[in-house]
């Protein structure tokens, strides 16, 4: 069984229960051989949910900050998160710099846990997250990654269907993780213990996506998105951006979640998800076609001079 965007080989794990390999007195200390990194930027809304799913969890939580002036900065603290500012150098740059001071912070056996600051962790997948760690600091031979299912909570409501499953690697072993792919669709590939041939197991519980305050936040979030897609590599080289990629790909985004992913079934919510995929997807192809547009605009006068 293939991990997402052809990583890693995936083995599924058997469902994780309270081990007896944990001691009594260590069942919620927080553990010291795992950090949780994470960025933000004015994330007043989600950040504390955030922080405070881990806080039991592991004994360091550093968040990056590029410039926050909504108060991010002073609540994570407040909570006893690390602060440290750096200015946005992109998703992936960004996210590789947490991972790498985490990594500083961490025993030789230490592990880290790479959040995004609207993405908390239920206490199912708290308790998993836990097992497996010590499970591995017990010497067990375990997966150096782990992949677990993010869950999107939009107008206050954990959605059962839509977009599911969206099994996301965010557990691994430190160094031997690190952010690959383009803005925005940053992913972690292992590296190191085995490589892209290790094998990646898969925690029950939830991480739970908070994105969208709503349907407003959704839309303009998607521009941005769509923006970042298309600045994305050489203009002529991305997918997308022809007549039928407008016309056909936004129904099909919709068809997709309401429909093959059973999103009907969380009801008005579903319905709007759905159409934020389709319009993400619209707004994508608009996007690469104006690039590409300026692009041949350009080349076609400088061969007329």
């Amino acid at each position: 069984m293939i991990g997402p965007r052809g990583s890693n080989p995936v083995v599924t794990m058997p469902p994780p229960m309270a081990s007896p390999e944990i001691p009594d007195d260590d069942a919620t200390a927080p553990l010291a051989a795992l950090a949780v990194a994470m960025t933000a930027m004015n994330s007043m809304r989600t950040i504390e949910a955030s922080i405070e799913s881990v806080r039991t969890l592991a004994s360091r939580v550093l968040v990056i900050d590029s410039g926050s002036t909504d108060g991010t900065v002073e609540r994570c603290r407040a909570l006893g998160a690390e602060i440290e500012h750096r200015p946005w150098a992109g998703h992936v740059a960004q996210k590789q710099y947490a991972i790498d001071r985490c990594r500083g912070l961490l025993p030789p056996e230490g592990w880290i846990l790479l959040l995004d600051s609207d993405e908390a962790v239920d206490p199912r997948l708290a308790l998993a997250i836990r097992n497996a760690i010590w499970l591995a600091l017990g010497g067990a031979e375990r997966p150096i990654g782990y992949e677990m299912n993010r869950r999107l909570v939009f107008g206050g409501r954990r959605l059962r269907h839509s977009f599911q499953p969206e099994w996301r690697l965010r557990l691994f072993r430190s160094g031997c993780g690190h952010v690959a792919g383009t803005a925005p669709h940053d992913c972690i590939r292992l590296v190191g213990a085995g490589g892209a041939n290790a094998t990646v197991g898969r925690l029950e519980g939830d991480l739970l996506h908070d994105s969208w305050a709503d349907v407003n936040d959704m839309l303009h979030r998607q521009v941005g998105y769509a923006s970042i897609t298309a600045a994305n590599g050489d203009p002529f080289a991305l997918r997308g951006g022809g007549l039928v990629d407008v016309l056909v790909r936004p129904g099909a985004a919709f068809l997709k979640q309401f429909v093959l992913r059973s999103g009907w079934r969380d009801g008005w919510r579903g319905m709007a998800v759905a159409g934020g995929a389709a319009a993400a997807t619209l707004m994508k192809h608009i996007a690469i076609a104006e690039r590409r547009g300026h692009a041949s605009d350009e080349r076609n006068t400088r061969s007329s001079r």
